[in-house]
């Protein structure tokens, strides 16, 4: 059965077309695991972290977001560089380390940032990013502006466990605060 709107079931509170949008904001992270995972076990590239089944998490995230709000990632995170709209052949010019990619071939991996695509990568592991996510909201609160910014941890969320647990939503502006 080919999928389109027409075959979607409806969710509640959700469309046929966003439900189809999602979807494929799911698949293109996917294909591009998938095809990676292969080229490793072909030998044809040496390093692959894959993210294959946490796809949901760095979609879901970037979806529940507007486009001025950041998102903080950390390892697995291809989803929001798909999801974000950022161009493939430069995201992937720099996981090669050439000069057209972002970080003008001085870093080899997707551990990186782009603030015009409201992505700030990682400086190290949970620590360090969850204090430049509050500075970040605080600057943007004291700038009287509102919007959220999300943390994505290393190894978001396993299956069996609690996404909520894993990720870190700062709110500001004129939001209440959770944290």
């Amino acid at each position: 059965m080919e999928l389109t709107a027409a075959t979607i079931k409806h969710k509640e509170g959700l469309d046929k077309e966003t439900l189809l949008y999602l979807y494929r904001q799911l698949i293109m992270p996917r294909m591009i695991e998938e095809k990676m995972l292969l080229l490793l076990r072909q030998g044809k590239i040496t390093k692959w972290f894959s993210g294959i089944g946490q796809e949901a998490i760095s979609v879901g995230c970037a979806a529940a977001l507007n486009p001025e709000d950041y998102i903080f990632t950390l390892h697995r995170n291809l989803g929001v560089f798909t999801s974000r709209n950022v161009p493939l052949d430069r995201l992937f010019m720099q996981w090669q380390g050439k000069k057209n990619g972002f970080t003008k071939g001085r870093d080899r991996s997707f551990h990186f940032g782009i603030k015009e695509y409201g992505i700030i990568g990682m400086i190290s592991h949970l620590g360090p990013q969850l204090s430049m996510a509050a500075g970040v909201a605080l600057a943007r609160k004291l700038a009287k502006k509102s919007g959220f910014h999300w943390l994505l941890p290393e190894k978001v969320a396993p299956v069996r466990e609690n996404f909520t647990k894993h990720s870190i939503l700062l709110p500001f502006g004129n939001y209440p605060s959770y944290l």
